[in-house]
């Protein structure tokens, strides 16, 4: 019993010698085990809150996407009939140019005339930098295909001496010289319209895979297992 009891104060006393030893070392221990469990439901919380700014972000994109392919989608039915027009009247069915009619001309300036303003104009400076720049090259080529048209026709639809005009025969004669090389320019400069049409697609285009590849990944984020 006295061996016994005398065995049980030396493991006290060297645990106590232990404690009292590293003291410092085993509060430490303690507070960080506090503290993790502590801040278990913060670190959930955490992650909870990261969830939804994920999924709020996803819908922030999706929406975009959403409205983006609406209005690509708007401006490919306003402008493919009129493109359509053009090229078949400045150009053969073997796509070689020809020199437009003044009745083509005019029709043609009439349907060209504002046909993107509602995206070109109103909508101005609302997208990513490299579409905006490829909707300005649109406009500038747009203007100036209507400009050329308006020159193509003028001098079959004016008369040198009216009511309105009262040209001498050599300021005539610029003019109709003028509206006869608009009349062959008016393919090149429908031409240009096309180029800068096919650039602001690919800038679309861009864009809309963009969109896509950051939902995409959002979803692989929010699928994760937690």
């Amino acid at each position: 019993m006295t061996i016994c009891s005398q065995t049980s104060h030396c493991i006290l006393s060297s645990i106590g010698c232990f404690i009292y030893d590293f003291q410092t070392l085993l509060t430490g221990v303690v507070a960080i085990g506090v503290a993790v469990i502590a801040g278990i439901p913060v670190w959930r919380q955490l992650k909870d809150s990261n969830l939804q700014t994920r999924i709020s972000h996803r819908e922030t994109l999706a929406t975009l996407l959403r409205d983006a392919l609406q209005r690509y989608g708007k401006v490919e039915k306003s402008i493919a009939e009129p493109l359509s027009l053009a090229s078949r009247l400045t150009s053969d069915p073997m796509g070689e140019p020809v020199e437009i009619a003044a009745e083509d001309a005019h029709h043609l300036e009439s349907a060209l005339n504002g046909v993107l303003d509602w995206y070109l104009v109103i909508l101005k400076d609302t997208e990513h930098g490299d579409i905006e720049m490829r909707k300005t090259e649109l406009k500038t080529a747009l203007t100036e295909a209507i400009a050329t048209l308006g020159e193509a026709h003028w001098a079959d639809h004016n008369d040198q001496h009216d009511e309105d005009h009262d040209f001498t025969d050599e300021a005539w004669a610029e003019i109709e010289a003028r509206c006869a090389a608009a009349k062959v320019e008016a393919t090149e400069r429908i031409g240009d319209v096309e180029q800068a049409y096919r650039a602001l697609r690919e800038a679309q285009r861009h864009w809309v895979q963009s969109l896509r590849s950051q939902i995409a990944k959002l979803d692989l984020q929010i699928a994760a297992p937690r």
